[in-house]
């Protein structure tokens, strides 16, 4: 199920994200632990586009997710972003709960079913419900395979699909070899 996106949220988090760009290495830079780790719990996979995003390509999204939310057409990337963030926070709290058990039971679906209202990301959580046997044992290991398969079938694309409009490859800069 495809829930509603709201474009003001992904584009503070493109704003957060070029606000620590542009500190970066400023005169008087404050310790950006703090803010990164807050990032990072509400949007997974945002450290990943501070590192591999453009300052050009982030005012891009910036001023997308602006048209978007003031009734644009969004672009196909949009819902895959906001889709991964949410399953991802969903996943990452749904295995938190099970405390790294690989096997789920019948008794624990319904102790899901009752505690996951109280847990973090409560109803990013809930869509895990019916996921939580693969979470428990992910292919190979990876729960974000889960999620990408998850945005794939949402969005009517392929999971390498899925994959590209979250994460677009870009070529990696050659850098010299360590000495």
């Amino acid at each position: 199920m495809i829930e509603i996106v709201r474009f003001s949220e992904l584009r503070a988090k493109y704003e957060e994200i070029l606000r620590l760009r542009l500190l970066h290495g400023t005169a008087g830079e404050p310790d950006p632990r703090a803010a990164m780790a807050k990032l990072a719990g509400e949007f997974p996979g945002a450290l990943r586009e501070i590192d591999e995003l453009s300052l050009d390509e982030l005012r891009a999204r910036i001023e997308a997710l602006a048209a978007a939310d003031a009734g644009a057409a969004p672009a196909p990337w949009m819902r895959a972003m906001a889709r991964y963030h949410a399953l991802t926070r969903g996943a990452l709290c749904a295995k938190s709960w099970l405390a790294g058990r690989k096997h789920v039971t019948g008794e624990m679906r319904e102790a899901f079913a009752r505690e996951a209202t109280g847990l973090c990301w409560a109803a990013d959580a809930r869509a895990w419900a019916d996921g939580l046997d693969a979470l428990a044992s992910p292919p190979r290991g990876r729960v974000t395979d889960l999620v990408f398969t998850r945005i794939a079938a949402e969005l009517g694309v392929g999971d390498d699909d899925a994959r590209a409009l979250v994460f677009p490859s870009r070529p990696r800069p050659k850098r010299p070899p360590l000495a």
